[in-house]
């Protein structure tokens, strides 16, 4: 039996969650809990992980501001069932996610004027930082979807 796209996965996406302490250091299909989302009907989900280090003298009150506003932006434009909010580690590692409906949802929102103005802050709040894009297809009943790293 499979549950409705729009609203159970909606729902079961919002529950995933880091499953290891070191989750922002570890390949991101092992450090969450994936799972959840099996056994919802769809054929193919969209996800943008954020991987970075920051900067020891990261403004954190305007990272969040710009966070949050290309947030925002991200739920007018439709099609985001999850954004996990990574915490830095003690060396400054962190991991988030998007998790979309499609490609297409999630390029409509990164071409919104928000996320043109968090991404202009970037070289200032991070050492380092890498974009890593998937394609998550269902795997087997009960197991975790099968990514694909584009």
């Amino acid at each position: 039996m499979t549950i409705d796209l729009r609203v159970g996965l909606h729902e079961a996406a919002q529950r995933i969650s880091p499953v290891q302490p070191d989750y922002p250091n570890l390949p991101i299909e092992q450090g969450f809990d994936w799972p959840i989302i099996a056994g919802y009907d769809f054929d193919q989900l969209y996800l943008v992980g954020f991987r970075s280090v920051r900067r020891p003298d990261a403004d954190l009150d305007l990272l969040r501001w710009f966070d949050d506003l290309a947030y925002a932006e991200a739920l007018r434009c439709g099609g985001l069932l999850r954004y996990f909010k990574g915490d830095a580690d003690g060396r400054g590692h962190c991991l988030s996610f998007c998790l979309w409906e499609s490609r297409e949802a999630a390029m409509r929102a990164s071409g919104g004027k928000k996320h043109e103005q968090a991404a202009g802050i970037t070289a200032r709040m991070y050492v380092s930082y890498d974009l890593e894009r998937y394609e998550l297809t269902p795997g087997d009943a009960g197991g975790r979807p099968v990514f694909r790293r584009l």
